[in-house]
């Protein structure tokens, strides 16, 4: 038998990577047995019914089957009940009935001998007859052909659209084999990682060990020193307890000549108090005294004018006097001349009277006896009459002009006579008066020589009670000094003890820190050993998928060392916030209330966090449960393949095929059976992979994403609640900043402080005169206030700075809660995209 071949296929250029130049896939047919068609780009394979590969085309190379062992079985599950298989079958009836004919048209030779064995003559006619018959089954060949053409056009069709799989599924290798090549360069990356850890964690060996070695000496010299400083504070607080004796035996003694000297300068002040009472009064005095002696002094000038002016009146006077008297002599003699003239003109008037009286009586007579005569004469008469009438009444008025000038003289002259009685008299006083003032002023002058004497006498006394009381204060600044250096040494010592106690606590820490880097050197060495375990066993997708895992998960350990230092410090701030709240919750209750609401917001928190790492385990569970799942089939898929290559295809296979099978041990197996064509006969049984249900896969996958999008719903829920609790807290810190600010202190004191007060105020002493409005002791001086108010002050400063600290500590918390949380939310994206 001789070897035909056909070009049954006709396949277009962009799909056909590897064919000859005229654009068709030879094909090879063994009538041994009957075949399935398995198509691959470059080259076309004929699958006997057992599934192992008869012929393949000279003309194009057999390239490596593809990733995906589902396609094979796809082909021949979608080729064994097809028509081409139908169609290729009767294909090869006929192509081994042509050459049976041809065989025998062979073996008998026509030309040579022209009778044939059964009888019949190899002539023309026999020849055209075979020619008839060789013509009919030629067109009956062709018409099948035509058909099979017809199925062949609908089945390249199929083939078209399962190129374009095969192109996906190409592209799909491609991007695999890129990943793969990414992920052995992450693995090399890694391996190179994990030899620098190894190295950097047999530095940190070392560096532990020596540091253990510089720690042991630290704390042996730490222990010397420790033991030296304690000897030292031993002596020097056997020193402070001698000096504490003698400066409370010298603080008794202080006491008590200060006891002594208060009293005596109480004594003293009431002296002074007396004294400078006494000082006031004499002031006073002599205020009154220079003022009665300046008013005397004006008094005494305006007496001496007045005496000048009064002797120049006395002189005058005396003068006038002169002038009077010798008037008044004159006058006397002329009183005497009038006197006598008065005595003639008394007697002339006794005369004028008697005549008067005669000449009235005569007159009466004369009228009696003339009234007659009047009324005949009366106009004689009454000339008459006026006559007379008119020079007595100018006798009258001159008499009456003569006894005025007289009476006038004599008032002139007792006026004159008084006033010289007054003059003499008020000159007499003013004699007796400077006289008085004299001695006034020389009694004065003396009074004032003593009180000055009296004044430098209490300037003395007040200069010597200066100076003892200067004393007694520089004596009360030295026993204060003393009290000073007393509570100085007492607080040395205090501070040492905490010195004491802090190094103790720094010991602690030191031991835990090389305790926990012991640990971690041991989880560091336990996590190298799991790697290179792992880097051995993987080296597909899952050592990808394993090693970002493990990032994952070292992440995750890191972020949990992190929560556990931050749950530390949290710790540790509670710690310090309880001790704090002790001892100022009488000052800060309403900073407590807000720490309480903020601690219940964190303790919320990490609540929620809990769960978030509760829900992250559980996923680690599953992811950790599909690596097992995964790894378990690469195993058996590894351990199919293997038995494939070395040729136990005997064996039965109940597990799926694997995703990735190399090229070379399947060109290897195409040569052998190349080599080998005589084992074509032999039947081999291969069970078919299962396939996975892509589906479930799918719906699992889904499931999963709905699950994570809830969770970062529920997180960005929880975020956004969290931001809303800190701006509400926030919010309401200064609220009650702004009150507490505004509020008197008295207002924001508990009950319990006031009955503290109360019993402080009823024991007594300086801290009683500060809840009471009068002075409790009478050692509660201005000082002493000013000093206790500085320490009190220098608290409230400390307090202030504890309570500005604890508030930027919630904060960097807040800060530090919301850094965990978006590296949580990163975690949980990274791997759902992985």
């Amino acid at each position: 038998m001789r070897d035909n071949y056909i070009t049954p296929l006709q396949v277009n250029r962009p799909y056909l990577t590897t064919a000859d130049a005229d654009n068709r896939i030879s094909l090879r047919l063994h009538s041994a047995s009957p075949m399935k068609l398995v198509w691959i780009p470059g080259a076309a394979i004929f699958v006997d019914v057992n599934g192992r590969a008869a012929t393949k085309a000279t003309d194009a190379p057999v390239p490596s089957l593809l990733a995906n062992g589902s396609l094979v079985e796809r082909w021949m599950s979608t080729y064994q009940n097809s028509t081409i298989l139908q169609g290729w079958s009767t294909y090869q009836r006929l192509d081994a009935l042509l050459e049976e004919i041809e065989s025998e048209l062979l073996s008998t030779d026509l030309l040579k001998n022209p009778t044939l064995s059964n009888g019949m003559c190899n002539t023309k006619t026999t020849l055209a007859l075979f020619e008839k018959c060789i013509q009919d089954k030629y067109l009956q060949q062709e018409h099948i052909i035509k058909k099979l053409i017809k199925e062949n056009k609908k089945h390249q069709e199929l083939i078209l659209d399962i190129c374009s799989e095969k192109d996906n599924l190409k592209d799909e290798l491609k991007k695999r084999t890129e990943t793969e090549k990414q992920y052995l360069n992450i693995i090399r990356q890694l391996e190179v990682r994990i030899e620098d850890l190894q190295k950097e964690a047999k530095t940190i060996k070392d560096k532990l060990v020596s540091q253990d070695a510089a720690a042991k000496n630290a704390i042996q010299q730490l222990h010397k020193e420790m033991a030296f400083r304690t000897d030292q504070a031993n002596k020097k607080c056997e020193e402070a307890r001698q000096e504490k004796e003698t400066m409370v035996m010298k603080y008794v003694r202080g006491e008590k000549e200060s006891l002594d000297l208060r009293k005596e300068k109480e004594i003293l002040e009431r002296k002074l108090r007396d004294a400078n009472k006494d000082i006031e009064k004499h002031t006073n005095k002599i205020k009154q005294l220079s003022q009665e002696k300046a008013r005397l002094h004006q008094l005494f000038e305006s007496k001496e004018n007045e005496t000048t002016r009064m002797s120049r009146d006395i002189e005058k006077l005396k003068e006038e006097v002169n002038s009077y008297v010798i008037k008044v002599k004159w006058a006397q003699n002329k009183l005497k001349a009038e006197v006598d003239l008065h005595k003639e003109t008394k007697d002339r008037l006794k005369d004028a009277t008697t005549k008067l009286t005669q000449a009235k009586e005569e007159a009466e007579q004369i009228r009696k006896n003339c009234q007659e005569i009047i009324k005949t004469y009366q106009e004689s008469e009454e000339i008459k009459s006026n006559e007379l009438d008119l020079k007595l009444r100018l006798t009258k008025g001159e008499l009456e002009k003569q006894l005025q000038e007289k009476s006038d003289h004599l008032e002139v002259h007792h006026a004159k006579i008084k006033e010289l009685e007054d003059v003499k008299r008020t000159f007499k006083e003013g004699m007796d008066e400077l006289r008085t003032l004299r001695t006034k002023v020389k009694c004065l002058e003396d009074e004032r020589l003593r009180t000055e004497d009296e004044l430098s006498k209490y300037r003395e006394l007040i200069n010597r009670q200066k100076a003892e009381i200067h004393n007694l204060l520089e004596k009360v600044k030295t026993v204060d000094q003393l009290q000073e250096q007393h509570q100085r040494d007492e607080q040395e010592m205090n501070s040492w003890k905490e010195e004491v106690d802090s190094l103790n606590t720094l010991l602690n820490d030191f031991q835990k820190d090389i305790d926990g880097s012991r640990k971690r050197e041991s989880e560091l060495l336990m996590f190298t050993e799991k790697l290179t375990t792992k880097n051995a066993q993987l080296q597909s997708e899952t050592n990808s998928l394993q090693l970002q895992l493990d990032k994952l998960t070292f992440t995750e350990r890191e972020s949990q060392n992190q929560l556990e230092l931050v749950n530390q410090a949290r710790d540790e701030l509670a710690n310090k916030l309880k001790k704090e709240e002790e001892l100022h919750r009488n000052k800060v209750q309403m900073l407590e209330m807000e720490l309480a609401s903020q601690q219940k917001s964190f303790a919320d928190l990490n609540t929620k966090a809990e769960e978030l790492k509760d829900e992250l385990m559980t996923q680690k569970r599953k992811h950790a449960a599909n690596l097992k799942d995964l790894t378990k089939q690469l195993q058996q898929a590894r351990r199919k393949l293997d038995n494939l290559e070395n040729g136990n295809c005997d064996k039965e296979i109940s597990s799926m095929g694997s995703r990735s099978s190399s090229s070379g041990s399947l060109n290897a197996r195409s040569s052998n059976e190349d080599r080998s064509p005589e084992n074509t006969g032999s039947s081999v049984v291969v069970d078919h992979f299962p396939e996975v249900d892509k589906t479930i896969l799918i719906e699992r996958i889904v499931r999963l994403q709905k699950a994570h999008a809830r969770k970062n719903e529920k997180m960005e829920f929880m975020e956004d609640h969290i931001k809303q609790l800190v701006e509400e807290i926030r919010k309401k810190t200064k609220i009650i900043q702004s009150y507490i600010l505004r509020e008197e202190a008295g207002t924001l004191s508990s009950e319990a402080s006031d009955f503290n007060k109360v019993h402080l105020s009823r024991r007594g002493g300086i801290m009683a005169s500060l809840y009471t409005s009068h002075p409790a002791d009478s050692g509660l001086t201005l000082e002493l206030s000013l000093e206790i108010n500085r320490k009190l002050q220098a608290v409230l400063e400390d307090t202030l700075l504890k309570n500005i600290t604890l508030k930027e500590n919630l904060q960097t918390l807040g800060t530090e809660i919301e850094r965990l949380i978006k590296q949580q939310h990163e975690l949980e994206q990274r791997l759902t995209q992985t």
